[in-house]
Formats: C-alpha cells, structure tokens, sequence
C-alpha cells in the first residue's frame, strides 16, 4: 500500500475522470444559447483545449492525492482509508477539498480565459449584439457549479486511487499466495526424495547380504545397478526435469533390482523410441513412483507374472498395468500419484490423468520439450 502510484496509472486514473465528468462540465459550464450544435462545432478548439487543461489538472490532483495518501499510510496504518470508519471519512473529505480548492482555483483562471477568448474570438462574434454568452451572472453561476463538480472530482480520484492501490495489493497476495503453494509443493518432493534414497537404499542392501552367498557374478551385477541407481537419485534430486533417455536408463536399472528381489515375478517393459528419449524431458523419479505403486498394488507370482508397460502416444507417456488386486491389498493414500500431479502442473498446462480402462491401470504423463 506504501507504493507510489507510476506515472502511467497516475494518467490512466486521470483519463478515467476525463471520460466521466467531461459530458457534465460541458453541459454545466455551456451556456443556454450557445447549446446548439452549430455553436459546439466552432468551439470545439475551445473545448479540446479545456479537456486538455482538465485532464493536466487531474493529474496533479491524483500526484498529491497519492503523496497525502502515502503519507497516511505511514503515519497511521495501511488501513487508515480502508472501511467506512469516522478517520477514513474525515481523511477523505479533507484531503477531497482542499484539493477541490486548488482545481477550482485553477479551474476559474482557464474558465476566465476561455471566456474571453470567446468573446472576442469565437463563434459569437457574429451575434455581439446579442450580447455576450459569458455575462457576469452567467460567468457566476459556472463558477459556483464547478466549486460542487470539483469536489466530486477531488473524491473520485481519491477513492480510483485507493480502489487502484487496493487491486494492486490484491495481486500482490495472489502471487504470494501461489509462491507459497509453489514452495510447499517443492518442498513435499524433497521430502519424498528424502525419504525414498534410505528406504531404497535399505532395501537393496538387505537382498545384497543374502544374494552374496548365492551367486557372487549376480551380486556384482546388482552392486553396479544399485550404484547407478543410486547415483541417479543423488545427481538428480535438485533438477526439475531430466531426459527422458535418462530417467528410462534409471529405471531399466531400478527394475533390475526389484526382478531380483521378487525373483523375477514381474517385468517392465520399454517401448519408447530414441528420437522421443533424446529429444523428451521429464520430471526425475516419475517412473520409479509409477513402477513401485504396481508393485505395491498388485499381486504377482511365476504364474502370474505383473507385466509394466511403457510406451508413448502422441505426445504422451503411457505407463500401463494389469490390475492383479492383492488378497490382503495395502492401503493406497494416493500421495504418490498426487505428488506427480502437483510437480507437473508446476511444469505445464497439459495435466496428468489416471484411472482404470479395460482391466488396467493407466497413468497418461505429458511428454516435455526441451
């Protein structure tokens, strides 16, 4: 609310009270015979010159406006002018007229000149022996109706100001508000990473004891993929997006891994072409949640084995899976396939969809450019 006003919004606030009071001051200030429009033809110089006059006014009246209102906020609070408290009714009106003063001041001097030019200059030259449209009482009664429009004026560019700076607050908080759900969004998926290296890591560890003593070129082959796997996880845990080819090389690695601790009851299979994984981003760790969700989900056994498709369409990223429901299936919180949802609606519009089709599981992942 402290802020000044630029320049720009100082004019634009000044043309909006130009385009409204400028139909009401020409009717007010025009005299009764010269409301014709052959009169209001040859006068327009005259008029657009006024308008011009009113709108510089206007602007020096919304410059000290915003001064006086700056001034306020700091002396009393960013709310002294907000609500309908006596202060805020007091503030406004005094500030409204002693500015009203001023324009009406200035607004006499212009009125004076107009007038006088058009005594001797304008349109009514013809007709002097009519006498004047700008008598004395005439002059008088302009004078008396612009000191009631110049308060008005005065009060609404006070209050466009305030309107302007309260609009301006208003999408202040609005970018806070989605910085903020930004920031907790990042901050849930660090959390996730956290806690998925110690799990995966223990995991792995707990098959490698017992796979040592039974195959020694097996648990050499698992000691490289578990280290790239990890290595992944590690290098990538601060990145938005990574390669396609990357993430896919991850997961051909972590699927390796779980093979061997279900003794090879499921398998993943990748039908992605090169052009697509060089040329194709994603959002690091995707897969992996997706992988370990059918695992979690569904039953598998040597007979049954679970079969995880991927694959692309069009510009998107299909994981499928055959729904084998668990007999004594584990309670699904959702938050893996929420987590993925909220990290790619921070990366683009297109959005994530999932759900059952045709005795699968099928989750659709937009395919990002670099």
């Amino acid at each position: 609310m402290h802020n000044r006003l630029t320049s720009r919004q100082k004019w634009q606030i000044a043309l909006y009270l130009l385009g409204l009071f400028s139909p009401l001051l020409l009717y007010v200030n025009l005299p009764d015979s010269a409301r014709n429009w052959t009169t209001i033809y040859r006068a327009f110089p005259f008029f657009a010159a006024f308008a011009l006059i009113n709108l510089v006014l206007y602007y020096l009246g919304i410059t000290v406006t915003d001064w006086c209102q700056r001034q306020l906020f700091r002396l009393f609070g960013k709310d002294v002018l907000m609500g309908f408290s006596g202060k805020s009714f007091l503030f406004t009106f005094l500030i409204a007229l002693v500015l009203s003063i001023f324009f009406t001041q200035m607004l006499h001097l212009v009125l004076g000149g107009i007038a006088f030019l058009v005594d001797h200059f304008g349109p009514s030259m013809a007709h002097k022996s009519k006498g004047s449209p700008f008598s004395p009482e005439v002059l008088a009664y302009i004078k008396r109706a612009n000191n009631v429009l110049s308060v008005v004026i005065m009060l609404s560019a006070f209050y466009l100001t305030i309107n302007l700076r309260a609009f301006q607050q208003i999408k202040d908080v609005q970018l806070k508000a989605e910085r903020l759900e930004k920031e907790a969004l990042l901050s849930q998926f660090e959390a996730l990473k956290q806690q998925l290296s110690p799990h995966f890591l223990f995991n792995s560890l707990s098959i490698l004891t017992s796979l040592i003593h039974e195959d020694v070129e097996l648990s050499e082959q698992f000691i490289k993929r578990l280290s790239k796997a990890y290595r992944y996880i590690l290098e990538q845990r601060n990145q938005d997006m990574v390669l396609l080819k990357t993430e896919l090389d991850f997961i051909k690695a972590y699927t390796f891994l779980l093979q061997i601790r279900f003794e090879n009851k499921f398998e993943v299979i990748i039908d992605v072409s090169q052009e697509n994984q060089l040329q194709c981003q994603i959002a690091p760790l995707t897969l992996q949640l997706l992988v370990e969700n059918a695992v979690k989900h569904n039953r598998m056994s040597l007979q049954e084995r679970l079969l995880v498709r991927i694959y692309t369409q069009d510009d998107w990223l299909i994981v499928e899976n055959p729904i084998q429901p668990r007999d004594q299936p584990e309670p699904s919180t959702g938050v893996g396939l929420q987590n993925i949802t909220n990290r790619y609606a921070l990366l683009t519009d297109r959005p994530i969809s999932y759900g059952h089709e045709a005795g699968s599981f099928i989750v659709k992942i937009p395919l990002l450019n670099e």
